[in-house]
C-alpha cells in the first residue's frame, strides 16, 4: 500500500521596508504570492527527463536563485533572468560583471545581489540594471552571498565580510586569510565551507567562529545547504555528501545510492533533497538523505555547479551546456502546485479552502524553512477558513505551512 503524504499549503509574503517612523504592520505594502502544494503518492518510477533551457545553451553556468516570479542564473558570461520558472533566460548584465563568472545570488525584500569575480552588484529592478557595491571589500573574488537578517554576508578567498546596509559598506566578519567557498544559515547560525579547513560556524554574525568538523571526512567543502534543522555539505574530489542533524556538531557521510565525488550544488523542499555532482549529474532523496536515486535522463552535461527549485521545476546549472529544467510534477512524491486559493491581507488574515472534518496544522517558517512561530490547529469546515497571523517579529520573507496530518 502506498503511503499518501500530507497536503501542504505554502505561501510567501514579501514586504518592502516600512517608511521611517511608521508602524511596520500598517505602513508597508504587502505583496503576497500564494503557492499551494499538494503531495502525491510515492513509490512510482521516474519517467520524465531534463529539458534544455533556452537562451543559455552551451554556456558555463555556476549559480541559480529563485525569487518570486524571477529565476536568476549566473556563470562565465554574467547573469541571466527567467520569468517562466527557468525554461528560458534573457541576459541581465546592464551594470553587472559580464566578463567574469557570476558565482552566486542573494535577495532581500527589496533587492537582488550577485557575487562575481569583480565583487558584489545590486539590483533594485529584478536584474534590469545592476550597481557595483564593493566599499570595504579587500578582495573582489567573491564566492557566495546570503542575506542573514539583518546582515548581507559574502565569502571570499580571504575571509568573510558583512554589510548592514545591503552592500553600501562592507566590514570584515572574521576568518581572515581563509579561503571560504560557500555559506548557509539556520536561524542566527551561519555556516561556511572552506577550501582546506572544513566548516566553520558563527552564532554572532561573524564576531567569532568555531570549527564544526566532527565526522566530516573532507577539508574542502564546495556547497552547503540548510533544510529546516538539517544541514547538507558537499565535499571535494573523492568525498561525497555529508549530513548533520544537530547544527553541525556531528556529520555523517551519506550513501545508499549516492556515489563519492565532488558536490557543488543542493536544493531542498521538505524531505526532498537534490544534490549536484561534478561529473556524475543529479541525485535526489525523498527521505532527507537516507536513500538516493540518480535523475540524469536528458542531461547533456553531468558536471553540475548549482541546483534550484522554482515554481514547478528543478533547475540545474551545468559546466558547458547551460541550464536544464525538470518538471517536478513528474517526480513521485514531490509537492506539486495546484489551484491557488483566495487570501486576504488585512491584519495578517490568511484565507484558504479547508477539508471538511480534517485537522489542519499551521506552522510559521522563515525564508530558510526554519520554524520561528507557534503552531495553530484548526478543524476544516470544507469552506474557506481564515488564519490570524500572531504579531511576532517579522522576517523579510514569511512562509506558512498548512498540513493535514
Amino acid at each position: 500500500m502506498k503511503k499518501q503524504t500530507p497536503v501542504i499549503h505554502r505561501l510567501a509574503l514579501y514586504r518592502p521596508a516600512p517608511v521611517a517612523g511608521s508602524s511596520p504592520l500598517r505602513a508597508c505594502l504587502t505583496i503576497a504570492i500564494v503557492v499551494i502544494w499538494l503531495s502525491i503518492a510515492q513509490g512510482q518510477a521516474v519517467h520524465a527527463q531534463w529539458q534544455k533551457s533556452l537562451g543559455v545553451e552551451g554556456k558555463n553556468m555556476q549559480s541559480l536563485l529563485a525569487r518570486g516570479a524571477h529565476t536568476f542564473a549566473g556563470g562565465a558570461t554574467g547573469a541571466y533572468v527567467s520569468t517562466n520558472g527557468g525554461r528560458s533566460f534573457l541576459p541581465s548584465n546592464v551594470g553587472n560583471d559580464s566578463v567574469g563568472p557570476t558565482r552566486g545570488f542573494a535577495y532581500t525584500s527589496e533587492r537582488v545581489f550577485t557575487c562575481t569575480s569583480q565583487g558584489v552588484f545590486r539590483s533594485s529592478d529584478n536584474g534590469l540594471t545592476w550597481t557595483q557595491k564593493n566599499t570595504g571589500l579587500s578582495d573582489l573574488r567573491t564566492s557566495g552571498i546570503l542575506y542573514v537578517r539583518p546582515y548581507l554576508v559574502v565569502v571570499t578567498p580571504v575571509g568573510v565580510f558583512r554589510s548592514l546596509n545591503e552592500g553600501d559598506k562592507w566590514e570584515s566578519a572574521g576568518l581572515s586569510g581563509k579561503d571560504i567557498r560557500c555559506l548557509t544559515a539556520i536561524q542566527d547560525a551561519i555556516f561556511v565551507g572552506s577550501n582546506g579547513e572544513g566548516i566553520f560556524k558563527s552564532t554572532d554574525f561573524g564576531i567569532s567562529w568555531q570549527a564544526a568538523n566532527n565526522g566530516l571526512q573532507t577539508t574542502s567543502v564546495r556547497a552547503i545547504e540548510s533544510n529546516g534543522s538539517i544541514l547538507f555539505a558537499g565535499g571535494g574530489v573523492g568525498s561525497g555528501v555529508f549530513r548533520s542533524s544537530d547544527l553541525g556538531a556531528q556529520w555523517s557521510l551519506l550513501s545508499n545510492g549516492i556515489p563519492s565525488g565532488s558536490y557543488r550544488g543542493f536544493a531542498s523542499n521538505g524531505s526532498f533533497i537534490f544534490a549536484g555532482a561534478f561529473g556524475a549529474g543529479v541525485y535526489f532523496s525523498s527521505d532527507s538523505g537516507d536513500h538516493w536515486t540518480a535523475m540524469n535522463q536528458g542531461l547533456e552535461d553531468l558536471t553540475i555547479f548549482d541546483l534550484e527549485l522554482t515554481d514547478g521545476y528543478l533547475v540545474a546549472a551545468t559546466n558547458t551546456k547551460g541550464v536544464f529544467h525538470y518538471a517536478l510534477s513528474n517526480l513521485p512524491g514531490f509537492p506539486t502546485q495546484i489551484t491557488a486559493q483566495s487570501m486576504t491581507i488585512n491584519g495578517f488574515q490568511i484565507t484558504f479552502t479547508s477539508k471538511l472534518g480534517v485537522t489542519h496544522v499551521v506552522q510559521y517558517l522563515d525564508a530558510l524553512g526554519n520554524p520561528w512561530g507557534s503552531l495553530q490547529t484548526v478543524s476544516g469546515t470544507g469552506a474557506p477558513m481564515t488564519i490570524i497571523d500572531p504579531a511576532l517579529p517579522q522576517p523579510d520573507s514569511r512562509f506558512y505551512r498548512i498540513s493535514t496530518p
